[in-house]
C-alpha cells in the first residue's frame, strides 16, 4: 500500500511539472507612469547571478526585448529603441509611446524561470490646455452671484456657481462627493478636470499622472462689489484739515 501511494504521488508530481517550467517571483511589482516621447528606465534592484545554462531576459508581456548569455542580443522589434547595460542589467526604452504601456519583467531562465523585477508601465500623453470662462454675473450693492465653466478638449466641461459678499465667496451648490474610486478605476482614468475655489482664486485644473495645466481667475475681478463700507466721507477730511491749521 505504501509503495502504491508513493507511485501515485510521483506520477502526479511528474504530470504537474512536465511540459512547462516553474516560474518563481523574486520581487514585488512596481507601477510607473511616464509621459509620451520620454525615456523609460527599468532596473533590477536585487542581485542576479547567471549560473551555468542560465539566460537573462527583459520581456514586454510575452515579447522578448533583450537577451544576455555571454553576449547581448537585442530582438529585431526593439533594435534602435533600447539600451541595455549588462553591468547592472538595467534597460532604457527610448521615446516611449502609448502602445508601450503594459507589463515589463526581468527574468532569469534556466532550470526554473525566476522573475527578478516586474513593472506595470502606463504611458500617458500630456493633458490638453484648459479655459476658465465666466458664463454669467449678477451684481448687487451687497452681493454677487456668478457662474464659471471649465473646458478642455475631449472632456465634458464642468460649471460651478458662486455667491460672494464683500469679504468671502463660496460655492452656491457644492457637488455631492461620489464613492471613492477603486484601484482599477484610478488606473484606467486618463485625466481629471477640476474646478475649485481657494482663498480669492478660482482654479480650473486639468491633470493626469504625468502632467497638468490650469487657468485661474480672481473672484474680486469677476465681482467688483460696490458699497460704502470702508469709505471716508469728503467733508470729514475737510474738518480734519481745518483743525490741523489752528
Amino acid at each position: 500500500m505504501r509503495l502504491q501511494t508513493f507511485a501515485v504521488r510521483l506520477f502526479l508530481c511528474f504530470i504537474g511539472t512536465s511540459g512547462s517550467r516553474f516560474q518563481v517571483s523574486g520581487s514585488s511589482s512596481q507601477t510607473r507612469f511616464i509621459q509620451t516621447n520620454k525615456d523609460l528606465q527599468l532596473t533590477v534592484t536585487e542581485g542576479v547571478q547567471l549560473g551555468e545554462g542560465a539566460t537573462f531576459y527583459w520581456k514586454f508581456k510575452n515579447i522578448n526585448i533583450v537577451r544576455l548569455i555571454t553576449d547581448i542580443f537585442i530582438y529585431n522589434s526593439y533594435k534602435g529603441r533600447v539600451e541595455f547595460f549588462p553591468q547592472n542589467l538595467s534597460l532604457t526604452l527610448q521615446n516611449v509611446q502609448l502602445s508601450d504601456s503594459g507589463i515589463y519583467m526581468a527574468v532569469v531562465s534556466g532550470e526554473q524561470d525566476v522573475t527578478h523585477a516586474t513593472y506595470t508601465v502606463r504611458v500617458e500623453a500630456p493633458v490638453s490646455p484648459v479655459l476658465l470662462s465666466v458664463d454669467s454675473v449678477f451684481n448687487s450693492p451687497e452681493s454677487c452671484n456668478f457662474t464659471v465653466s471649465c473646458t478642455t478638449e475631449l472632456s465634458p466641461s464642468i460649471s460651478r456657481s458662486f455667491t460672494c459678499d464683500r469679504h468671502t465667496c463660496e460655492e452656491a451648490h457644492p457637488p455631492t462627493p461620489g464613492p471613492a474610486p477603486s484601484d482599477l478605476t484610478s488606473f484606467v482614468l486618463t485625466s481629471s478636470l477640476q474646478l475649485s475655489l481657494t482663498n480669492e482664486r478660482i482654479t480650473c485644473n486639468h491633470s493626469n499622472q504625468v502632467s497638468w495645466t490650469q487657468d485661474t481667475k480672481n473672484w474680486r475681478e469677476i465681482c467688483p462689489i460696490s458699497g460704502k463700507e470702508g469709505k471716508v466721507e469728503p467733508f470729514l477730511l475737510l474738518l480734519l484739515d481745518s483743525s490741523c491749521k489752528k
